[in-house]
């Protein structure tokens, strides 16, 4: 069984796909990145007092202004070389590490396709895009190579297909056959031009919400099954396509497109699709059949590679599921949230104060904007893990001063999903003394009733 797997994960197949899906991942990774530039939201990381962490990502430093834009200019460079194969593995290396660390850098800037950026970035690294169509094949650096290992396909679709998957088993729940996010979600765009009236239809949320989770949860059997997959193509160019429209969400549209056709067709479909295949066949050497293949062989490698990427597919399958182990709803504790694949559940909106009491019994109530910028209140708001450590920063600061120890309590008023508005903190916690952990939040007050 090991040998059949292995022979099957090893199998040569064209490495014309990932030629392909090199260049998009490089220069759709490092659009994103001087997008970031050109939109400002280099200031989400130069500008505030207080960076939000991850839990496990908590010892990280807070980067200096000059390191956040080294990582920003690092990624552009990183994702040029990438899409050209110029010194590739440092180059794929350079990539991952720059958008890891911003990744983490701020919690705020949390959106599910930076996450998966990250991850293909590291796999591309792994894998011999560079072997054809390459700055490093025309160096004299590798050699050229027709034909790449099964495995590297393999681990890129299970990628794109554990996303779509959990994204639509997230969307197994009331309030999206309700249509409630999507309806808050549509509202602001009744001004677009042309499509305004379309996008303000009380019936537009409800169409959009049912064929989103169909879409979801069903678009990937259907590429894999050959029949249906022109079809399946089609619904997914058009799915991707309206969210550009609609919602201008960057780069993340085109990449799944980009990425779904590299993965989903035939490893050879660059060869025979127009304005690919004439330069294919100029830059990426094609294997010659032979009467009898010879049989794939594994590098001696392949048990430590092939155990890394079980690990990998497991923590992949199992992450997402870890918001069952913590009671209540997921997007009104936001726990379990993360690294789940949860995209566009829930529209949370309000507004939060601090009263901070010091050792004297005086009170002084505190805006956080007065140390975030905007985008970072507008998530601190939803997210008792962000309040949390918004908590403890004030805590710190007033000790700096000399004037702790403090108790630090929120009033916050949020709205779920067009839910009733209620606090999403008990006010009357004393949050400097509460512990961050992993553990539940019992602080966190029930979510509001769907009506």
């Amino acid at each position: 069984m090991l040998a059949r797997l292995t022979a099957a994960l090893f199998r040569p197949i064209d490495i014309a796909w990932l030629v392909v899906a090199r260049i998009v991942v490089g220069v759709l990774l490092a659009l994103e990145m001087a997008g970031s530039l050109a939109l400002g939201f280099v200031r989400e990381y130069t500008e505030p007092q207080l960076h939000f962490s991850y839990m496990l990502s908590a010892w990280l430093p807070d980067w200096s202004p000059a390191f956040i834009w080294g990582f920003h200019l690092g990624a552009i460079a990183a994702g040029v070389a990438v899409a050209a194969g110029w010194h590739f593995r440092p180059a794929a290396l350079v990539l991952t590490v720059c958008y890891t660390l911003l990744f983490l850098a701020e919690q705020t800037r949390f959106i599910n396709h930076f996450y998966l950026y990250c991850l293909v970035a590291a796999m591309l690294g792994l894998m011999p895009a560079h072997r054809a169509a390459s700055a490093d094949v025309r160096a004299g650096r590798v050699l050229p190579a027709a034909t790449t290992p099964a495995w590297t396909r393999y681990l890129l679709l299970f990628q794109i297909s554990v996303v779509y998957f959990y994204a639509g088993l997230a969307k197994l729940n009331a309030d999206w056959f309700m249509a409630r996010p999507l309806t808050v979600w549509l509202a602001p765009k009744v001004s677009y031009p042309i499509i305004g009236p379309l996008l303000g239809s009380s019936s537009l949320p409800w169409i959009m919400s049912y064929a989103g989770v169909a879409f979801d949860l069903l678009v990937v059997p259907l590429l894999l099954w050959r029949r249906s997959r022109p079809w399946a193509f089609g619904a997914a160019a058009f799915f991707h396509l309206s969210n550009v429209l609609v919602f201008g969400l960057g780069t993340f549209p085109w990449f799944s497109l980009l990425i779904t056709a590299a993965l989903f067709f035939s490893p050879s479909w660059p060869r025979h699709t127009p304005g690919l295949r004439r330069w294919i066949a100029a830059h990426v050497p094609l294997s010659v059949p032979t009467a009898t293949p010879p049989l794939p062989t594994a590098p001696r490698s392949a048990p430590v590679l092939l155990t890394a990427l079980g690990f990998y597919a497991l923590v992949q399958l199992l992450v997402p599921f870890r918001h069952f182990l913590y009671r209540g709803d997921v997007h009104w504790t936001e726990e379990g949230h993360h690294f789940a694949w949860h995209m566009m559940l829930r529209a949370k909106s309000g507004s939060i104060s601090f009263r901070v009491v010091l050792p004297d019994g005086r009170t002084e109530t505190v805006a956080p904007t007065s140390y975030l910028t905007h985008r970072q209140y507008i998530k601190l708001v939803g997210q008792p893990d962000c309040i949390l450590q918004f908590a403890h920063f004030l805590a710190a600061e007033y000790a700096r001063r000399g004037q702790g120890p403090v108790a630090v309590y929120a009033d916050s008023y949020v709205q779920l999903n067009k839910r009733p508005i209620r606090p999403i903190v008990a006010p009357t916690t004393n949050l400097a003394a509460q512990p961050r952990t992993l553990g539940l939040y019992t602080w966190i007050t029930p979510a509001p009733p769907l009506r």
